[in-house]
């Protein structure tokens, strides 16, 4: 029963603490603004580390249990959060547009000196920016960031389940930084989000990775409901890791996104080590 209760009690509060560290990050954030993309950058290249080197294995031992039908479901999670954000997308852009629309022939009929095609024009730009305004942005970040968090906690279950205990806990190093690095990325996101789904992302954020650790501990004792959620979920992760977690453009730091996916594959290589002896 000790056993039972270790196997939840661990994870949980593993997680826990990773709760605490990503909410240290968001509250010092503003205090190392020069550095957030460094930050970023290294926890993206952790982030990449992990889905490579923790999370894609576990697809091939789910392999064994469900065949190739596993997956299945990791490109179901991968097209459904794609579709999700295009969809949305397509329906704010429209609604936007046909805003912007009657502002334009309001425009027209006011000063008469816009040409055809300086309106075809304009409304290209029009849709440029509607394409990228924060709010529409941060909601899929925000919803990227719950989903990661969710299945950080299945995957710290996962861990724990399967690896001695001090090696656990050195797989979980990288998990530490990367909640920590996270979060200036995260506060930035929240603070573009209204304040009401700011809230409701902000309890979220806080909640799921301990839920995604229970999930986890339970789902452990029924491996193809386990390897099916988990295959799913990664599908995700996999999606909002490519769309929003990895900075692209200048706003990238090459050397750090290096540096945390060196530190992953140091982490592993070392876990490799101790499982030897």
């Amino acid at each position: 029963m000790d056993i039972v209760v270790l196997d939840v009690v661990i994870p949980v509060s593993v997680t826990i603490f990773l709760t605490l560290i990503h909410f240290v990050g968001e509250k010092i954030s503003s205090r190392l603004h020069k550095w957030h993309f460094q930050l970023e950058s290294l926890g993206a290249g952790l982030m990449v580390g992990i889905l490579f080197l923790e999370l894609f294995p576990q697809i091939s031992i789910g392999a064994i249990v469900l065949d190739f039908y596993i997956y299945i479901p990791l490109l179901t999670g991968f097209v459904i959060i794609a579709l999700i954000e295009k969809i949305v997308y397509k329906k704010m852009l429209k609604e936007d547009t046909i805003t912007n629309n009657r502002l334009s022939q309001i425009d027209k009929e006011v000063n008469n000196e816009t040409t055809s095609d300086s309106s075809v024009e304009h409304e290209s730009d029009i849709m440029e920016l509607v394409c990228i305004i924060p709010e529409q942005n941060a909601i899929f970040e925000a919803i990227a960031l719950v989903t990661h968090s969710l299945m950080i906690g299945i995957l710290v279950a996962l861990v724990f389940s399967e690896y001695p205990l001090e090696v656990s806990f050195i797989i979980m190093i990288p998990f530490v930084i990367r909640a920590f690095t996270v979060a200036f990325s995260a506060e930035q996101i929240m603070e573009d989000l209204n304040k009401k789904p700011e809230k409701i992302f902000r309890i979220l954020g806080v909640i799921t990775p301990s839920l995604g650790a229970l999930a986890g501990v339970f789902l452990v004792f029924n491996q193809i409901t386990f390897f099916i959620i988990f295959a799913f979920a990664l599908g995700l992760v996999l999606f909002t890791v490519i769309r929003d977690m990895i900075p692209l453009g200048k706003k990238g730091k090459p050397m750090f996104f290096l540096i945390g996916v060196i530190f992953t594959v140091g982490i592993f290589l070392l876990n490799e080590l101790v499982l030897l002896h």
